[in-house]
């Protein structure tokens, strides 16, 4: 289907859907709920919205109402505008001043936070309010100010944050027909021609971030075929697994941390017999780890390699490739997607690597948000093997993985360096077992000043940052430790915290 029959086609869904259409703790929603979502929407940017193009900016939560206006955004064919409700409340506040926003969409709890109301007013946007009320999700607190000169996004589908790998977050704008492609490759079977497990009506269980690439893609591919989705808003296993076994399900999305959470749990495995097949995604998965679970459960794990900027993913299994290669190659990402290919490169020269060298990867994929057949360069270090699977070795930056998300050693650093009493700070990720890597710091503090305690720093951080940023450990050091360059020995860090 092309950019507008997806539009067209969630739009159905919502306008002849019988039965839940959102199924959440405290109960179900039809897809009427979704329906009135459409007409509030309309409502705010009324009489110039009905046309697409506009952006609808949502403090994101994984939450009903904010389900409702995403697959409203959608069915008009605006741009949905993801919010990132973990920005601390300044950098929320500029982030939608800057943007030009038709609509601005939160949680009472977050429009209350300090200048984020503000924000949306001085920006001429609509104001809406995303409410708990199962019989009226959203109410327009303040209609779009007219006149104003924004940006069309015609075809725009959504303008989604990466994780902040090499930096802060950026924006990255996909189109329909991006997500069309994606849509169009994704599902445990690729290479059968066989049709897609999603065509049999059960939930989608998502608890992935709607306001990042890796939930948003599960529902609108659920929107897209009507399924009825179930919605966490934080993962628990015991929760989990209860979905699974009350409604059957039959794929479910897990990553390192929810693995190791599922199996300390210690969830009874009849209660996951309907599970066909379980996916990973967002980072790599221990091999070690993938055996407990797939011992325990006896059902394959199957993981998949994507990025915001492609949509989705690009490389993942099929359950053929994982019939006849799960135990040898185990730990790999599986191969890629139809149409799309991969090579890795050398870092310094961009010469493409045989086989079996290690290099940076690089992916060409009809998907992709540059587009224009370019092969995107990532910022992964991997090897592609003789049968064409897909292993990741590292990262080519810094970049901590936390429990999925990114953190950034030198955004974290700045903030401790605003602290008056500290002189310096270094920032390294740590192993840890439920969560994959954390960050921890060394600092350094000025003479003459009243020293801070660990918790005085650790608070100061999470006021301004968000809270997987914040450093597990802090140790005070005389001295950080250097290479003979003058740049911090990232080993001789990592050894302070070894004890």
């Amino acid at each position: 289907m092309s950019g507008c029959q997806l539009s067209d086609g969630i739009l159905n869904c919502i306008e002849h859907g019988k039965g839940p259409a959102i199924i959440v703790e405290q109960g179900s929603l039809s897809w009427s709920y979704m329906a009135s979502a459409i007409s509030e929407l309309k409502s705010a940017v009324a009489p110039d919205g009905h046309g697409g193009g506009f952006s609808v900016g949502i403090v994101t939560r994984n939450r009903a109402p904010h389900l409702a206006l995403f697959a409203a955004a959608f069915a008009l064919r605006h741009c949905y505008v993801a919010l990132s409700p973990m920005f601390a409340d300044q950098d929320l506040a500029l982030d939608i001043e800057s943007l030009g926003l038709h609509v601005v969409a939160a949680s009472r709890d977050d429009l209350s936070r300090s200048g984020v109301m503000d924000a949306a007013i001085t920006s001429g946007a609509a104001v809406i309010e995303l409410s708990d009320d199962p019989k009226r999700p959203l109410r327009v607190l303040r209609e779009m100010k007219p006149g104003r000169n924004l940006p069309d996004r015609s075809g725009v589908a959504v303008a989604m944050l990466t994780s902040g790998t090499t930096g802060p977050p950026k924006r990255i704008s996909l189109t329909y027909d991006n997500l069309d492609a994606a849509l169009g490759q994704a599902g445990p079977v690729k290479r059968s021609g066989r049709t897609k497990e999603s065509t049999v009506l059960r939930p989608a269980l998502v608890w992935h971030p709607i306001g990042h690439i890796s939930g948003a893609a599960f529902v609108v591919d659920a929107l897209s075929s009507g399924r009825p989705i179930i919605l966490m808003e934080r993962f628990d296993p015991e929760r989990w697994a209860f979905y699974i076994e009350r409604y059957e399900v039959r794929l479910a999305q897990v990553n390192p941390t929810a693995m190791r959470m599922i199996l300390d749990a210690d969830i009874d495995p009849s209660r996951l017999s309907s599970l066909r097949y379980v996916r990973g995604g967002t980072t790599g998965t221990p091999p070690q780890l993938q055996e407990a679970f797939e011992s325990r459960f006896q059902v394959p794990f199957m993981t998949t390699y994507g990025a915001t900027e492609f949509a989705g993913a690009v490389a993942s299994w099929s359950p053929e490739d994982y019939l006849r290669y799960g135990k040898s190659h185990r730990g790999s990402s599986g191969r890629a997607h139809p149409g799309v290919h991969l090579r890795t490169v050398d870092p310094e020269s961009g010469r493409v690597l045989a086989n079996g060298e290690q290099g940076v990867l690089e992916v060409l994929a009809p998907q992709s948000a540059q587009g224009n057949g370019n092969w995107v360069r990532t910022t992964d270090l991997a090897l592609i093997d003789e049968e064409g699977f897909l292993w990741i070795m590292g990262r080519v930056d810094d970049a901590i993985v936390r429990g999925g998300f990114k953190v950034h050693p030198g955004k974290v650093e700045w903030v401790l360096k605003e602290h008056p009493a500290v002189l310096d700070a270094a920032v390294v990720g740590i192993e840890d077992d439920r969560l994959g890597a954390v960050p921890a710091a060394a600092v350094v503090l000025r003479e003459n000043i009243d020293p801070p305690s660990e918790s005085d720093l650790k608070v100061f951080v999470e006021r301004r940052l968000a809270r997987y940023e914040v450093p597990i450990r802090i140790v005070f050091v005389d001295t950080l430790p250097l290479t003979l360059s003058m740049k911090v020995s990232r080993p001789a860090l990592r050894a302070l915290f070894s004890s």
